[in-house]
């Protein structure tokens, strides 16, 4: 059970895949493998904006129920933004991973 709230996002799992273009170069691109319902909390980001003293969010918290298709080398697909995985953490005592991720600058 989610101690930590309901899942009410929904978040695409992406994994990396790597193909070889016509030159020869090998060309790495984000494939999503899954779209699973999460929960979604924001972390206060670092940086503050002057006018207003608004936060800049940059990096989130994604619990979600455990699976066999996320990992460390996957991104994450949340309201538009791409992330990346800074640490996942297993639980099997609750049936969750909770992810730290970061905003993706493309």
């Amino acid at each position: 059970m989610l101690h930590s709230g309901k899942l009410t996002e929904r978040v695409q799992i992406l994994r990396a895949s790597a193909t070889v273009s016509s030159t020869g170069a090998t060309v790495r691109q984000w494939d999503n493998v899954a779209t699973v319902w999460a929960n979604v909390i924001f972390q206060r980001g670092a940086a503050v904006l002057t006018a207003g003293e608004s936060w800049l969010t940059r990096s989130i918290v994604v619990t979600m129920r455990n699976n066999a298709v996320v990992s460390e080398l996957c991104r994450l697909v949340w309201d538009g933004k791409t992330y990346s995985i800074e640490s996942l953490n297993r639980s099997k005592l609750d049936g969750t991973i909770t992810i730290a991720a970061s905003v993706i600058d493309e």
